[in-house]
């Protein structure tokens, strides 16, 4: 249904959550304040929407950041104000979570336990998706406050080369490949107890960067700041620089930070609650200069609001670097949800870091999808499915894939569904791929997260309950030649124990995010969820990570090289990508092409023509060498009559033998025996 208007809270509330704010400030009582209820509530929803808010930045001194070990933090720390004692003492009231009033709320669930049955969705059977590999327990109620209690967990994960990093709110703890316990767990706000502004911690994230093989932990700070910490090694036991950033702008509520990785930036989309903000509410992105971040040096935050409109800001997260589909440039892209249940709009920022500002490029229409109503289980009491807002925006080969939960009915009445989608990044306006509804009749699924594996392959995580199953941890996924708009059987990967309960009367709260990711070989996927767990304490979550893998995926070696393009065309028209060299010749272009083209925007990128018919009705391949460095040039006209330039290069290097060749003009041959690939595999990286 589309939505847009929501009730009005009036002034003296706005007023209200202004005070309460600057209070915040001073006393900093911890997460899940009752601020946060206040600026959530204070949203001006009968207002007109301003889709046109103007991105004016935010001007921000230098930051520098503080150092800490990771050893040197202190297992099992008590956290004094914890969420369950402050619930105790009557301060906070958990059930408020929404971007509406929970009048409005409540109008939208009744809405959607209204909605017809729709036939164009797929019913979910049980089968087996991606082939399950490893699983083991991680951090659950118990271990989360060293000794207090949190609702709900938000449980994400990392994955590097040799470790595994989990998050919940308000611990984390690191594991090897094996599922052995490396450290932990320690409460996020010992971690980040170093810095003086990085107090009461909660929604917690964490990614791995594979371009630059370090870790990144992002989290917020009692709303007033986000507090970012990286790894300064690849190594996660080791030192982390954490870099505090002031973002309650205009005095608002800064909430639900998620973290993506780009090019030159570590990327930050947040909503926005109260304050001085237009009409209470905005979307608002971040950019942080990560080669500044990752020396530990000093780094100015650029920021811009999206607006009203610009819901749940997702940044794009790439991965493909080891396989030679990272993608080059400096443009990032955004997703955001209108908050209506149908509509996605996606943001390009490009020089985030020297100058760019957000715009919308692209506006997709998902399907209708009900408001997430309230989640049975066995043995009664329902769960919170909170509301449309996206999860992690995942960048693999010239796709951004993301996933969020609507209402639907499939035939049986209205359950909470899985809805994923996929849009091409790689056209100078994105384009939508394939998106589709995931459900079954009297089962819910709520929560998800996905990834997408070096062949084009996603696996998808989430809770799954009914009324006779408690709440569990269920993925399915899709091969790249599977039917558009499909997904395979799904599986259970670790069952419920016993009913969800915790301090909070029911509906309970469960979530706001779980945590899917792909691992740098490109191959395996991990994935941390969240399901009820038979152990004595107040709440009753318990968290697992479990890994699978598609058996016909697979990568061989890493690439001989790496070779970013450039391609600029007559018609003023321009592309690029990462084409990677395997051994044996084989091939992999980032944008998806059928053959081996490339060009360059400086003197040591290296490019590569082999692809009659597909992008060149004409064509050369040629090695040149001057001044120490190796290029390549061509001139091509396609299909259409346009005229191209292309242009490449490797890391500095010389040959031996005759260093020319032209495919057109045999009197210039390679030496004997040696093939073009052996030419190239004696250049020096």
């Amino acid at each position: 249904m589309s939505f847009k208007k929501l009730s009005r809270i009036g002034l003296p509330l706005l007023l209200l959550a202004a005070g309460a704010l600057l209070i915040l400030n001073a006393a900093r009582p911890g997460q899940e304040t009752a601020t946060r209820q206040q600026a959530v509530l204070a949203v001006a929803p009968d207002a007109d929407r301003a889709s046109d808010y103007p991105p004016q930045p935010e001007q921000y001194a230098p930051i520098a950041p503080i150092a800490v070990n990771m050893l040197d933090v202190p297992e099992g720390i008590y956290v004094e104000n914890n969420q369950y004692d402050r619930w105790l003492r009557g301060e906070i009231d958990l059930e408020k979570e929404y971007r509406v009033s929970e009048a409005v709320a409540a109008s939208l669930m009744a809405d959607a336990m209204k909605m017809a049955p729709n036939s164009d969705v797929q019913i979910a059977q049980t089968g087996s998706g991606p082939t399950p590999l490893s699983g083991f327990d991680s951090l659950d109620y118990t271990e989360c406050c060293g000794g207090g209690g949190v609702v709900p967990p938000d449980p994400e994960m990392a994955a590097g080369p040799d470790h595994l990093i989990a998050v919940v709110n308000l611990a984390l703890e690191i594991y090897d490949k094996s599922g052995n316990n490396l450290y932990g767990p320690v409460t996020t706000d010992s971690f980040f107890d170093a810095h003086p502004s990085c107090n009461g911690t909660f929604d917690p994230t964490v990614v791995y960067d594979e371009s630059a093989d370090r870790y990144v932990i992002g989290i917020d700070a009692d709303g007033i700041y986000f507090c970012a910490a990286v790894s300064a090694s690849n190594d996660p036991l080791g030192s982390w620089y954490i870099y505090a950033v002031q973002a309650n702008i205009m005095g608002a509520f800064h909430d639900y930070p998620h973290i993506g990785v780009g090019n030159d930036a570590i990327f930050v989309g947040a909503n926005q609650f109260g304050g001085g903000v237009p009409q209470g509410f905005e979307g608002r992105v971040w950019a942080l200069n990560k080669a500044a971040m990752y020396a530990g040096g000093a780094m100015t935050p650029v920021t811009f609001s999206l607006g009203y409109d610009g819901s749940t800001p997702q940044p794009l997260h790439l991965h493909g670097y080891l396989q030679g589909t990272w993608p080059e440039g400096n443009t990032h892209y955004i997703i955001t949800d209108f908050y209506d249940g149908a509509t996605a709009w996606v943001w390009e920022w490009p020089n985030p870091v020297s100058g760019g500002s957000p715009s919308i490029v692209g506006v997709f229409d998902l399907g209708a999808g009900g408001f997430p109503v309230n989640v049975p289980q066995q043995g009664g009491q329902t769960i919170q499915a909170n509301d449309w807002r996206m999860r992690q925006f995942e960048y693999r080969n010239g796709s951004g894939w993301v996933t969020d939960t609507v209402a639907c009915n499939p035939g049986g009445g209205t359950v909470d569904c899985v809805r994923w989608t996929e849009i091409d990044l790689t056209t100078p306006t994105p384009t939508l791929v394939q998106t589709a509804i995931y459900c079954s009749s009297g089962e819910y699924r709520v929560f998800p997260d996905l990834a997408v594996n070096h062949c084009g392959d996603m696996a998808l995580g989430y809770t799954k309950s009914s009324t006779s199953m408690y709440p569990s941890i269920w993925y399915t996924g899709r091969e790249s030649g599977d039917p558009m708009g499909t997904l395979q059987p799904e599986a259970e990967l670790k069952a419920g124990e016993v009913p969800y309960t915790a301090f909070d009367p029911a509906p309970r709260r469960w979530g706001d995010y779980t945590g899917m990711t792909i691992d740098p070989d490109g191959v395996t996927f991990w994935y941390l969820g969240e399901y009820s767990k038979d152990i004595p304490s107040q709440g009753k979550w318990g968290t697992y990570i479990g890994s699978f893998a598609y058996p016909e995926c697979s990568v061989g070696d890493n690439p001989l090289y790496n070779m970013p393009y450039r391609i600029f065309l007559n018609d003023g028209s321009q592309s690029q990508g990462t084409y990677a060299l395997f051994e044996g010749g084989a091939f992999t272009d980032s944008n998806g092409g059928g053959g081996l083209w490339g060009y360059l925007a400086g003197p040591e990128l290296f490019w590569l023509q082999h692809d009659p018919g597909y992008q060149c009705t004409s064509f050369d391949i040629g090695l040149y060498r001057g001044e120490g460095r190796v290029v390549g040039v061509n001139i091509c006209l396609d299909f259409s009559g346009r005229k191209g330039f292309w242009l490449g290069g490797l890391q500095p290097g010389t040959l031996s033998g005759l260093p020319t060749r032209d495919l057109g003009h045999p009197q210039m041959p390679l030496p004997d025996g040696m093939t073009l690939e052996d030419l190239l595999r004696q250049i020096p990286q």
